[in-house]
């Protein structure tokens, strides 16, 4: 086996580490801004997020590609197989980094479902507010006690004023 694509491999793993440790902090402060009235600030995280993003997306497309040309599994198990069979000498610390890289995705998906669920929370309580709005601007059918509409109410309250 080629050390140089094993070296390879084990520092895409360790890039990939970092850029999702970074993705997770960026998701914690996502959480924060969400949870705050300015909005303004979330919106300039929405760049390096998605960068971010792109950059996971490479270092996975490598790892899939490396397990595709060994003809692996992409997982624990296959890597493991794999790094024994071929009696690689730093197995344990390639096996290391897939792990800790495994751990830190996880994590990062636990944040970014708890990110989507208070998103999810703003706009319902946004679609109710507006909801509110638009019942306040609607006809009203109000009579007198005559049993006659008064002229206020043939158009909302918010007409009026």
């Amino acid at each position: 086996m080629d050390t140089q694509i094993l070296t390879r491999l084990q520092e895409v793993l360790r890039e990939s580490l970092k850029v999702a440790n970074e993705f997770g902090e960026l998701l914690f402060k996502e959480k924060k801004q969400l949870t705050s009235p300015q909005r303004e600030e979330i919106t300039a995280l929405l760049p390096r997020k998605e960068e971010l993003i792109n950059q996971l997306a490479e270092h996975q497309q490598y790892i899939l590609d490396f397990c595709t040309q060994q003809k692996i599994d992409p997982s624990y198990s296959g890597l493991r197989s794999f790094v024994y069979r071929q009696g690689i000498t730093n197995a344990e610390s390639i096996l290391n980094d897939w792990t800790q890289l495994k751990n830190e995705l996880v994590k990062n998906q636990a944040l970014n479902k708890t990110n989507e669920a208070i998103l999810n929370e703003l706009i319902k309580r946004n679609q109710i507010k507006q909801q509110i709005v638009h019942n306040l601007g609607k006809q009203t059918d109000t009579y007198s006690s005559q049993g006659q509409q008064n002229s206020y109410s043939a158009h909302g309250w918010v007409e009026q004023v």
